[in-house]
Order: structure tokens, then C-alpha cells, then sequence
């Protein structure tokens, strides 16, 4: 190896890991958005059936609209929340990927994750977690 090519070799890998881990971060904030606006509809049936298997064995269809109910009742609408943290992974179950969210809702804030398999390149819903104090009051 000449000398000098070595950080050029570093900076290029570094290039190549950060759009690799990138790839499917885009695929899976788009999911986000159609969750956010279905669920701004009030269209939880749709937000269920286009979730994963893993997903639908967690709750039943029923169950995740009264906890969709509750959620908007106890936090408001969803309003914002800054770009997430991820988490993305490759191997041979597949490519999956986590986001993080700190949003804020009318009534507050709340931490919010979800968890997407990418099937084809479209992003499919397996987890969703929503942590906030407004949620402990009836």
C-alpha cells in the first residue's frame, strides 16, 4: 500500500457503512408517514392490515384500535417530532429497521419506536411502542 492511500481507504469504507446502514432508513420514514396519516384518520383497520404477521400475533385487530383510541385520547394529535435515531440490520432473517422518535403531541410528549421488516423494499410493520407519563392517567 503507497503511503498517504490509507485515509482515503478509511474515509471511502466509512462512506460505504453509512450508506449502507442508510439504505432502508428512507423506505421505513415513509412507512412512518403513512402510519401517521392513517392514524390521523382514524383508519387503524388499514394501519393492521398492512402490518406483519409478527405485528398481528402481539394483538388483535379490535385491541390495537382501542389502543389507538386510547393513545389519541390520552396524548392529543401527533404534531412533530425531529428527525429519529435508527437502528438498521442485514443478515440472513432479513433487513430490518428501527426507528426512535421524541414527538410531541397536543397534550404532550412521548418517546415512540417502530419496527419495520423490508420486504422487496417496501417497508412492513412488525412493532410499534409508545412511552409517555400522560399515558398512567385514565
Amino acid at each position: 500500500m503507497a503511503r498517504g492511500s490509507s485515509p482515503r481507504i478509511g474515509i471511502a469504507a466509512v462512506a460505504l457503512l453509512v450508506m449502507g446502514c442508510s439504505m432502508g432508513t428512507d423506505e421505513a420514514k415513509q412507512g412512518v408517514a403513512e402510519f401517521r396519516a392513517r392514524a390521523a384518520n382514524q383508519s387503524f383497520n388499514e394501519i393492521y392490515q398492512a402490518s406483519g404477521p409478527e405485528f398481528r400475533q402481539a394483538a388483535t385487530e379490535e385491541q390495537f384500535a382501542r389502543f389507538m383510541t386510547a393513545l389519541e385520547r390520552k396524548l392529543g394529535a401527533w404534531q412533530s417530532a425531529a428527525d429519529p435515531g435508527w437502528h438498521v440490520n442485514r443478515g440472513s432473517g432479513g433487513h430490518s429497521v428501527r426507528l426512535t422518535y421524541d414527538s410531541r403531541f397536543t397534550k404532550g410528549a412521548a418517546g415512540e419506536q417502530f419496527a419495520w421488516r423490508l420486504d422487496g423494499g417496501r417497508p412492513v410493520l412488525v412493532g410499534y411502542q409508545v412511552n409517555s407519563p400522560l399515558l398512567l392517567t385514565e
